[in-house]
């Protein structure tokens, strides 16, 4: 059975998730977002999925049937088991335990700029979105993963033209405690060459998995500094039967992670 990439991120993510666990979605994220419905539909069918001002749980649907770019979107809220306000989606950052990220830039220590490209903030050479409340909500929610489309010596950086979210600051375990920030930190960064986390005690980022079609080459080649790179590259686990059949049957029955 051919599996494809887009599939094997989403079980991995799947496989990061316990039961119970808080967890906000944000919009055109369909890897993530299949990640964590397959994990809601297979061994955490309490977690609490938190999209816009709403929390669904689709443990007990047959299959999901919206756009998996949109689960932030009014649409869901068939599914809704609770509603929140301003003040109490604000208040409940600090209770998260898993949220997402990306960046036009990424480093080394997996700080983030969403902010712009360019020497000049008044000049810019290519603006982006802001920080959209990523400064906040990733300087206190228990951990987070940072998603990237692009795996390029111009996303991956050695330092970053402006910081939009702060990863592991300047390094070290004490990167973030220095800022005085709360949480775990990122985790993972995925990318369409593999799957990257961060080394113990420096918190440089590392190469953990290779996805299909790649070598150590050509990543370090599209890495803009020195990737961590292990005595030994972890294979990835296979999925099982029950998370492809889950997957494609009742999360992504439109095959959207196969095109």
């Amino acid at each position: 059975m051919e599996v494809k990439v887009k599939e094997l991120l989403a079980v991995f993510i799947s496989r990061q998730i316990k039961n119970g666990d808080y967890i906000s979605l944000g919009t055109k994220l369909p890897v993530l977002t299949a990640g964590v419905l397959l994990a809601n539909l297979t061994h955490a069918p309490d977690v609490k999925i938190n999209a816009l001002n709403y929390f669904v749980n689709l443990s007990n649907i047959d299959k999901f049937e919206e756009d998996l770019n949109q689960i932030a979107n009014p649409s869901v809220q068939k599914w809704t088991e609770a509603l929140m306000s301003m003040e109490e989606q604000v208040a409940a950052i600090g209770h998260m335990d898993l949220c997402f990220a990306g960046g036009l830039q990424v480093d080394k220590f997996g700080n983030m700029n969403l902010i712009g490209i360019g020497d000049d903030p008044n000049n810019l050479k290519l603006r982006g979105p802001g920080c959209l409340g990523t400064s906040t909500v990733m300087s206190i929610v228990k951990r987070f993963f940072i998603w990237l489309n692009e795996h390029s010596t111009r996303v991956l950086v050695e330092k970053c033209d402006y910081i939009s979210a702060v990863g592991w600051g300047e390094g070290g375990k004490q990167g973030r405690n220095k800022l005085g920030l709360l949480g775990e930190g990122p985790k993972f960064v995925f990318t369409p060459k593999a799957i990257l986390d961060f080394d113990e005690e420096t918190k440089k980022m590392r190469l953990k998995h290779l996805l299909p079609g790649n070598t150590i080459e050509n990543v370090v080649k599209s890495t803009g500094f020195k990737l961590l790179i292990p005595d030994t590259i972890e294979d990835m686990i296979k999925p099982t039967e029950e998370e492809i059949e889950t997957l494609r049957k009742r999360v992504d029955p439109y095959s959207s992670l196969r095109k």
